[in-house]
C-alpha cells in the first residue's frame, strides 16, 4: 500500500508522513521539492519537470508499502497554479500512477514561514484545489484534521480499513 500524505503548504504533511512512515516501519519518499528547491531564488517549469523525474526515479525504489510526502497531485497541482495547463508527460505521469491511497490535510495548523513557502493567506483555497482533485479523479482519499494526536489518529483510522480492502 502506497499512502500519500497531500495537501496545501503548512499543513502538517511532513510531520504526518514521518510519524506513519515510523508507525507502519514502511519507506518514506521524503518532499523531494524541499531538497531540490532549496537555496534557489527563482525556479521555473524545467525545475518542476525535473522533480517530476526525480518523483519517477523515487516511487520505482518503492516495494509493497510505502509513505509519500507529496507526489504526482503536488507538482500537478503546483504547475496548474505557477505556470498555467500541465504538459501532457506529467499529465500522464499522474493519471498512470499506481493505486494508492491520499491523505489530504486540511490546513487548520498554525501557519510556519519558512523560504519555500509561497502562500501564507491562501491555504483554503489551495485546500480546495486538492479536494476537488481528489473527487474528480475518483481517488481513494480521506481528510485529516487536528493537532497532533489527534490528526495522527484520524490518518489511521482511515489507513487501516483500506489495509483490509
Amino acid at each position: 500500500m502506497i499512502v500519500v500524505v497531500t495537501g496545501p503548504e503548512s499543513s502538517g504533511k511532513t510531520t504526518l508522513a514521518n510519524q506513519l512512515a515510523e508507525y507502519f516501519d514502511w519507506p518514506l519518499l521524503p518532499e523531494l521539492a524541499r531538497e531540490y528547491l532549496t537555496g534557489k531564488s527563482r525556479y521555473g517549469p524545467g525545475d518542476l519537470l525535473t522533480l517530476a523525474e526525480q518523483q519517477a526515479a523515487s516511487e520505482a525504489d518503492l516495494d509493497e508499502h510505502g509513505i509519500l510526502d507529496t507526489d504526482w497531485q503536488t507538482l500537478y497541482i503546483w504547475w496548474q497554479e505557477k505556470f498555467g495547463p500541465a504538459p501532457d508527460s506529467l499529465v500522464q505521469r499522474y493519471a498512470n500512477a499506481p493505486r494508492r491511497m491520499y491523505l489530504l490535510c486540511k490546513p487548520d495548523l498554525p501557519w510556519e514561514a519558512d523560504a519555500l513557502r509561497e502562500n501564507p493567506d491562501d491555504r483554503d483555497r489551495l485546500f480546495d484545489l486538492y479536494y476537488r482533485d481528489c473527487v474528480n479523479r475518483r481517488l481513494s482519499w480521506a481528510p485529516v484534521a487536528g493537532l497532533a494526536e489527534a490528526r495522527f489518529a484520524a490518518a489511521l483510522s482511515h489507513i487501516e480499513p483500506w489495509l483490509k480492502s
